[in-house]
């Protein structure tokens, strides 16, 4: 009788636990990427992001609730296969709002330098609670991307080309990710966004500019000519002193980027699905950045933040809520930033 009860006990915690633990497979198709009115170099960097169209799976737990939004995990694999296992599987969060009236934006959320996806958690969530649909991504080789032991450091030291594939695969991945919210029943494929701050911000203008069609487009303490940033931020700081001893200027560091820098693609974002939000004493991407990336756009609007890159965390409630109010489409231009 007392293993009786015993086992009834285990059987009830397992079908408890079931639901959070069971992944569904769905199935989504890439979008091609639109080559027309590229020519010259950037015809030829395109095609470098491209690959035929093909129909790919992925898996979805079933919703973990909490208050007043869901949250699943997603897995599918890159459709850019690196010479690791670990890095060619893109997992994610996909927070939803638990009541929904009608089809709802999604946006893609990425993460900054330091991967610990606190704040595309955070921003997640916000846009959640706001109605929207939002799909945290891992950039390559981060968190569960990254290779056993860093086997792949060894390959990025030796081989700097390997950081302008990492970059490509992870635009690569964020068009598969908005094929994946497209197939979403809950998600208009017509409203599907990208955010990020900082190097997410940098990737969000990227992965914009190659795709062309993203609905709408929040770049984050973000900016252009990837070359110059290398020289000035304060976080590559050990990469700009690697760089004589190897007879690398800035103006070679350029040439080096060019088929990955978002000033080359910007023109493909149209201004008036872009707000960038920016510091104007940012010390890690200076506003003459910021500056070049809303020229090579086209005019965005742009909302600055009077302190720098890492104080700007104060204003991180208005940042958020300013997002959300864009990818509902409501006007954002104007409106002072106060801290909170």
């Amino acid at each position: 009788m007392h293993h009786g009860r015993r086992l009834i006990f285990v059987l009830a915690l397992l079908l408890l636990l079931l639901p959070a633990t069971l992944a569904e497979s769905f199935e989504a198709t890439d979008q091609p990427l639109d080559l027309q009115g590229a020519t010259g170099d950037t015809a030829q960097w395109l095609e470098a992001f491209s690959n035929s169209p093909q129909t790919f799976a992925y898996t979805i737990t079933a919703p973990q609730p909490d208050r007043t939004i869901s949250m699943s995990r997603v897995k599918f694999d890159s459709p850019f296969q690196s010479p690791f296992p670990e890095n060619n599987v893109v997992p994610g969060e996909l927070y939803l709002p638990q009541r929904t009236t009608g089809k709802i934006p999604g946006v893609i959320v990425l993460d900054i330098l330091q991967g610990n996806a606190l704040l595309p958690r955070m921003m997640a969530r916000w846009l959640a609670r706001e109605g929207i649909a939002a799909l945290y991504i891992s950039m390559p080789y981060y968190n569960e991307r990254r290779p056993k032991g860093g086997a792949h450091e060894r390959m990025l030291s030796d081989d700097p080309r390997v950081s302008i594939q990492a970059l490509r695969q992870t635009v690569m991945d964020i068009r598969r990710a908005k094929s994946l919210l497209a197939s979403h029943p809950e998600i208009d494929p017509e409203k599907i966004g990208i955010t990020g701050i900082s190097l997410g911000g940098i990737m969000t203008a990227l992965a914009a500019g190659v795709d062309g069609h993203f609905y709408r487009v929040v770049p984050i303490l973000s900016g252009g000519d990837l070359a110059s940033i290398v020289f000035k931020a304060p976080e590559t700081r050990r990469v700009r002193e690697s760089l004589p001893a190897k007879g690398i200027t800035q103006t070679d560091l350029a040439k080096f980027f060019a088929p990955v820098e978002p000033l080359n693609f910007a023109s493909r974002i149209h201004p008036e699905t872009c707000l960038m939000i920016n510091a104007q004493n940012d010390e890690t991407i200076p506003k003459a950045n910021a500056e070049a990336l809303a020229k090579a756009i086209g005019g965005p609007t742009v909302i600055w933040s009077p302190l720098g890159h890492i104080d700007s965390v104060i204003y991180l409630p208005n940042i958020l809520q300013k997002t959300a109010d864009f990818f509902n489409g409501k006007s954002v231009e104007g409106l002072e930033m106060h801290a909170k």
